[in-house]
Order: structure tokens, then C-alpha cells, then sequence
């Protein structure tokens, strides 16, 4: 009866163990698919946000009054394990962010801030906050069609900008086809 007792006892507890590292390796599998879909997001934020720079400087120096010019940008059609995202402009205390977030898991994201000042270069960004948003989605802007939001997988993705007297508008869209 004690041999059996005993048995039972070190068979439990080594399932238990087993089992515990089961989770364990489960949730740092998670952990790193998790940073994974971040460092992807990062390297689409940094990307859009150097086009979006370059983009700016061409137009702002070299473009007409009311001219639009655009770039098509290749981002890719999903983050990690195949994971749909969105991208998106705003004005965070007078610089430009760029945003990427997992749609499904909003935590999952990364963001990147142009070195432009639009209260100096008096840049407007066409952003989905309220109030900011210079032309509404599916607004057609010369070749544009303008959307807040790009979402993973969108076709024809383009950055804009628009020169204005008084400055110039930036924003996100597809180009239309």
C-alpha cells in the first residue's frame, strides 16, 4: 500500500510539473508572437512616416498652390500570423503620428512621430478625430480617394498632400483605379 501511495503521489506531481511547462512555454509563445506583430508594426509606422516626410518636403518645396501629390506606399497585406491591421494619421500636440494597430487586438500597436512641427510648417492632418478630418472618407481628390484609415490589405495604398496658400493638408487613401 505504501509503494502505491508513493507511485501516485510522484506521478501526480510530475504531471503536475508537466503541465506547468506546458503553460509556461504556451505564454511565452504568446509573448513573442505578440512582440513579433509589434516590431512589424513599427517597421510599417517608421516606413509610412519616412515616405510621408520625404512626400511633404518634395511638395512643400516644390509644388503649386492647390496641386496634390501622392505616392504609393507597399505596405504588407498582414502583421504577424496573419493578423489584419490599420494605419492611421493624427495630430499629437502639433507633430504627425503615424498608427498601426492589430484590428483585432487594439494593445497590439506602434507608432511613429515625423520630425515636422505643423503648427510651424502649419500642416493639417486629415485624421480621425473629431474635428479633423479636412475631407470625408471616399472623397475623390484628384486620383485620390480619401480615407482616415487604411486598413491591411487595402488596395493601391497611397500617402497625400495637398499645397495649400495657407499651408498644406496631409492624409491617407487608395489610389483610384
Amino acid at each position: 500500500m505504501q509503494t502505491a501511495l508513493s507511485h501516485l503521489i510522484g506521478t501526480t506531481a510530475a504531471l503536475g510539473i508537466m503541465s506547468a511547462l506546458i503553460a509556461a512555454s504556451f505564454q511565452i509563445s504568446a509573448y513573442q508572437r505578440i512582440n513579433i506583430a509589434k516590431r512589424e508594426l513599427q517597421e510599417v509606422t517608421d516606413y509610412i512616416s519616412q515616405n510621408l516626410y520625404d512626400l511633404i518636403q518634395t511638395a512643400v518645396n516644390f509644388s503649386s498652390t492647390d496641386d496634390v501629390v501622392w505616392k504609393r506606399v507597399n505596405v504588407p497585406i498582414a502583421a504577424s500570423d496573419e493578423k489584419a491591421y490599420s494605419i492611421a494619421l493624427s495630430n499629437v500636440s502639433g507633430s504627425i503620428s503615424v498608427t498601426a494597430w492589430v484590428d483585432a487586438e487594439p494593445l497590439i500597436k506602434a507608432s511613429a512621430i515625423l520630425p515636422v512641427n505643423c503648427t510651424n510648417a502649419k500642416i493639417r492632418v486629415n485624421a480621425m478625430e473629431a474635428g479633423t478630418q479636412l475631407f470625408p472618407d471616399g472623397h475623390d481628390l484628384v486620383g485620390v480617394i480619401v480615407k482616415t484609415r487604411l486598413t491591411s490589405g487595402s488596395s493601391l495604398p497611397v500617402i497625400w498632400i495637398k499645397v495649400t496658400s495657407d499651408g498644406a493638408m496631409i492624409g491617407l487613401g487608395w489610389m483610384k483605379e
